[in-house]
């Protein structure tokens, strides 16, 4: 199915005048409301309360605190919808809609959600987050001058909603892989950077081959005793990180990594690895290509961002 074909061009809209986020949803909730009592399918009779429904997104952005990083894609599900409207705004100029965005955007979507429709939903929005993901063709939609222009980029580009949500959908590509021989010292800082627990070991062709768990790293410093003892109350010795400081240039990531618990093909279904990472106990699944490269990561975090709560 193609992308074009679950967005409505009538519901793209240029010359967004707004310089808030606040401003920005009502004007873009206003003229589809407009759109929705005249041309657009009149038959559905589909009436919602605009106040109502930019309110009820401001809180859901505040309450999942997720950064934009170019493209704004705020959401809502409410029982009075009946079905999923895309609602796309372009804005003249980029605007920082949060304070923590990584980025300001240009192209805001807002994502109106009926209770039978989060599927194709995610879907859709996963075909789209692939597309602009790429800086060329979101500069490409930021140049459209009506929804037309807009909805021709998605269609010469065959942009295309996959039947299934995969592991390619929700894996973050920008945690760094490490190497066997790189210090422990390195590796420590991959970890602080990434804010992540584990992480990918690759050759040096990009195979995934290990894994390196910050857990245990820190096990390895901590002398063995300590994990007999039943009562902990009276241990406060900071000599296993002092050994870590001394010695993390001179261990390597070798010397930690251990066989990867998880890893999956790029078109794996959402549904497969879930419940290989529930019924495994792994809180981190590796997303590989054909031939084994590393391309991300999976946590269960990602997954009830991305999907119980994307």
């Amino acid at each position: 199915m193609k992308l074009v074909s679950i967005i409505n061009e009538a519901l793209i809209f240029t010359g967004i005048s707004g310089t808030s986020r606040e401003d920005i949803y009502l004007e873009m909730l206003k003229r589809a409301k407009k759109v929705f009592e005249s041309d657009y399918n009149p038959d559905n009779n589909f009436k919602f309360d605009v106040e109502k429904v930019c309110a009820g997104i401001i809180e859901r952005e505040n309450v999942l605190h997720l950064p934009y990083e170019g493209v704004a894609l705020p959401h809502i599900r409410m029982p009075e919808f009946n079905d999923l409207y895309f609602i796309i705004g372009i804005l003249p100029e980029a605007v920082l809609l949060q304070e923590h965005d990584a980025k300001p955007s240009r192209i805001v979507m807002i994502s109106l959600i009926s209770g039978d429709t989060s599927d194709l939903y995610l879907k859709g929005l996963a075909a789209f987050a692939r597309f602009v993901g790429k800086e060329e063709n979101r500069t490409a939609l930021e140049n459209a001058r009506n929804g037309a222009e807009f909805c021709q980029v998605l269609r010469e580009a065959d942009v295309r909603v996959h039947n299934n949500l995969s592991a390619s959908d929700l894996a973050t590509d920008d945690i760094p892989a490490i190497h066997p021989e790189e210090t422990l010292s390195h590796a420590l800082d991959v970890f602080t950077s990434s804010n992540r627990s584990c992480l990918p070991v690759v050759d040096n062709n990009g195979k995934l081959i290990a894994e390196l768990n910050s857990t245990d790293v820190m096990r390895q410093f901590i002398p063995e005793y300590l994990f007999r003892m039943d009562h902990l109350d009276f241990v406060n010795s900071f000599d296993p990180f002092n050994r870590i400081f001394r010695e993390e240039d001179e261990h390597f990531v070798k010397d930690y990594m251990s066989p990867v618990k998880l890893q999956v093909k790029e078109d794996t279904p959402l549904i497969q690895f879930t419940v290989k990472m529930v019924k495994d106990k792994v809180g981190t699944c590796f997303v590989v290509d054909a031939d084994g490269n590393y391309k991300g990561v999976i946590i269960t975090k990602d997954i009830v961002k991305k999907v119980l709560r994307g």
